[in-house]
C-alpha cells in the first residue's frame, strides 16, 4: 500500500536523491538537460507531494503549480515503476485539484506518454523546448480505466 502525503522540510534531502536518479535514468533527456537537478530550484513555488511505501520510504514524488492546474514533475523510484504509484500520485489530486489538470511531456518519453494516454490524457498542442519537442496534455475528469 502507497501513502500519499504533502512534502515534509525533512523529506528533501531523499527528493534530492530521488529526482537525481530519475535525471539519470530518463533516457529520453537530451545529455545537456541532465546537468538540471537542483530539485528545490526545478520545483520552485509548486506544492509537493510524496508517496510512501508501507515501511515510510519515498518512492516517488510529484509537484503541482496550483493556480494553472498544472503538474510540473511526476517521478518514481526507477526500482518500483509499474507497481501503481504513479497513478496513486495523480489520483491523490482528485480531492483538491480542480480540473481541468494539464502537463507536459516530452514527446521522446514514450513511456510516460503511454502511461497518461491509459489514464485519460489528451494531447492539446504540440511544442518546443530546450529539452525537444513535447506534447500539453490535458485531463479533463476523473478517468476510470484498469490496466
Amino acid at each position: 500500500m502507497v501513502t500519499i502525503r504533502p512534502a515534509l522540510p525533512s523529506d528533501s534531502c531523499k527528493l534530492q536523491a530521488l529526482f537525481e536518479q530519475f535525471i539519470q535514468n530518463a533516457d529520453w533527456l537530451p545529455e545537456e538537460s541532465r546537468n538540471n537537478t537542483d530539485f528545490a530550484k526545478t520545483t520552485e513555488g509548486e506544492r509537493v507531494f510524496v508517496a510512501l511505501s508501507d515501511d515510510g520510504h519515498i518512492v516517488g514524488a510529484m509537484t503541482v503549480w496550483e493556480p494553472e492546474s498544472f503538474i510540473h514533475c511526476l517521478f518514481v523510484d526507477h526500482q518500483v515503476q509499474g507497481q501503481g504509484i504513479g497513478t496513486f500520485l495523480l489520483d491523490s489530486l482528485t480531492q483538491w485539484l480542480a480540473f481541468p489538470w494539464k502537463l507536459k511531456c516530452q514527446a521522446s518519453n514514450r513511456r510516460a506518454l503511454e502511461f497518461y494516454r491509459r489514464r485519460g490524457w489528451k494531447k492539446l498542442e504540440t511544442g518546443l523546448s530546450d529539452q525537444g519537442p513535447y506534447f500539453l496534455l490535458s485531463r479533463e475528469k476523473e478517468v476510470f480505466q484498469t490496466e
